[in-house]
């Protein structure tokens, strides 16, 4: 095989391999988050639940196969198999799924004669969109009888309409990162450090068991230092004679008006080093800009209104000055592409010959049709719920702005952890006004909270890791393109099936988690008060 050949690390087992660990990330991260209340592992841009089974997989699993087997995965699969598990891991904790089932019932459950949602937000709640049946609701949260099967039958309609629009959402943004993939990875050679830690893992050498990495003492010196302080202080929550180890200091700035944390993050600090200069400096100096903007503002009694649903601890200017330059970063990223994507919509409807996309997940006509067809139907689907077709589309542009922002930082900067400045639905009132859009609209971006309000991880931002991984692998990406969409069907089903039947085993509200609780209220009190409570629009807020 010579350098510029791909890999076939696309194989068959691979596969099967990356969906087993697909459908094992989303059924233990849900029921490690809802039922043991455990830490979420797949709930954020470092994908932890994916790290550790490559950890394992490398460590124990494909060296075990060598010794009984005489053979094993080799590089090229085991990164086939990292892609598809980070792919997973967006999916079913607050990616999308343990969002989305507490919604599908939420509002009713929730609703008491004091909040008046039966009457301030049932009545444009589109059907289709929710469970109807009372009983089946109630069981969702207080759980059924011991041995009760879940109804399905009374599911299917509103996960069959949930899925086929998050399926869409998943394909424009696939679409729009075939796009733009060689201005990223060649043209401006960003950094994608979430890539080196499974790169190093996969390196596989002839005749050894174990990758290089898992055989340097200093691997496992830096293992050690977290692992074992971790290790006492989670035994310190269950035998008082163990200690617990101080990490956190509070340094409080500005006649105490804010509060700084100093805690080490052991995964941050190792991703740091993997970061240039100036962008490592610039993460923490602007995060310490906000600090101080926050304090200052506190000094002075100015405030332009609380934080924001999702937006906290941020100040809600502060939010807002972050959300500018989110619009300027996405405004840049397009500008500085301009060039690539003429390219790319040449080669789409000329077929201009001297453009390759041979090394693309999808051909660039196939992406730029697939892009333009499913942003149609998702701005349909949009339209259905209760928003005004131009609103619809407003509002999903706005989306993919923040995907493609959020996903430019991860995949330069290495953010393990983060939002968006302000969540896309709540932007919509700040900019629109909840008297433009209206009870209807109000009520319809409060139902899409689960896939587009905590933005903690989503699937562009670890399908293009796993592209730079792709790349340097040299893997069939054309392959590799349904190795993902396989991975995201599967763990949308194993994820719906796992949290529906916890949740109708021990009852929704006795869970863990964000969404049976605190989710769902939330969302119905920012519904209700918008409409309760109209403005032409929010000035000072669009100001910053």
């Amino acid at each position: 095989m010579t350098e510029t050949q791909p890999q076939r690390g696309v194989s068959k087992r691979a596969v099967f391999v990356g969906l087993l660990c697909a459908t094992a990330i989303s059924c233990g991260e849900s029921y490690g988050t809802l039922v043991v209340r455990g830490s979420a592992m797949a709930a954020d841009y470092s994908t932890g639940a994916a790290i550790f089974l490559f950890f394992l997989l490398t460590l124990l699993l494909n060296p075990l196969a060598l010794l009984l087997t005489g053979s094993r995965l080799h590089s090229g699969e085991l990164a086939t198999v990292y892609i598809m598990m980070i792919v997973a891991s967006a999916i079913p904790s607050w990616g999308f799924v343990m969002n989305l089932i507490p919604f599908l019932g939420g509002l009713f459950y929730f609703a008491t004669p004091e909040n008046d949602w039966a009457n301030i937000i049932h009545p444009h709640i589109k059907p289709w969109l929710v469970s109807q049946d009372r009983a089946a609701i109630w069981k969702l949260f207080e759980g059924a009888a011991r041995g009760e099967p879940v109804p399905w039958e009374l599911w299917h309609k509103p996960l069959l309409a949930w899925g086929f629009f998050i399926l869409s959402v998943y394909f424009v943004t696939l679409c729009m990162l075939v796009i733009l993939r060689k201005q990223w990875m060649e043209h401006e050679r960003l950094l994608f450090p979430l890539s080196v830690l499974p790169l190093e893992l996969a390196r596989g050498e002839q005749g050894r068991l174990l990758p290089p990495l898992l055989r340097n003492y200093l691997t496992w010196v830096g293992f050690l230092i977290p692992f074992l302080i971790n290790l006492v202080n989670g035994l310190h929550s269950y035998f008082n004679y163990f200690p617990f180890i101080q990490l956190n200091t509070p340094l409080r700035l500005l006649r105490e008006s804010v509060r700084l944390n100093l805690y080490p993050r052991f995964e941050v600090i190792g991703l740091s080093y993997l970061l240039s200069l100036d962008v490592s400096f610039g993460v923490w100096f602007f995060a310490f800009l906000a600090y101080v903007h926050t304090g200052v503002e506190r000094l002075f009694g100015w405030s332009i209104g609380p934080s924001q649903p999702y937006s906290m601890p941020a100040s809600a200017s502060v939010a807002h000055l972050a959300q500018g330059a989110m619009f300027f970063l996405v405004f840049s990223i397009l500008w500085a592409a301009r060039q690539h994507i003429g390219d790319v919509l040449r080669k789409a409807f000329k077929r201009d010959p001297t453009i390759d996309d041979s090394g693309e997940m999808l051909s660039y006509r196939t992406a730029v049709l697939g892009f333009i067809f499913g942003s149609i139907f998702a701005v349909w689907w949009l339209a259905q719920t209760g928003l005004q077709f131009g609103i619809a589309l407003f509002y999903f542009l706005l989306c993919l702005a923040t995907f493609i922002g959020l996903a430019r930082i991860v995949s330069q900067a290495g953010l393990a952890y983060g939002v968006s400045p302000v969540a896309p639905p709540v932007f919509m009132v700040t900019a629109l006004g909840p008297t433009t859009l209206g009870a209807s609209g109000l009520t319809a971006l409060g139902m899409n909270f689960p896939w587009t309000a905590d933005l903690r991880t989503f699937v562009m931002a670890s399908a293009a890791t796993g592209l730079k991984i792709a790349e340097v692998m040299r893997l069939e990406t054309r392959r590799l393109f349904w190795a993902i969409a396989a991975t995201i069907v599967v763990t949308l089903i194993s994820a719906v099936w796992m949290v529906t039947t916890l949740a109708y085993k021990y009852g929704g509200v006795n869970l863990g988690g964000w969404g049976f609780g605190g989710l769902t209220q939330l969302t119905g009190n920012w519904i209700a008060h918008n409409i309760n409570n109209p403005e032409e629009i929010y000035g000072w807020h669009l100001i910053y």
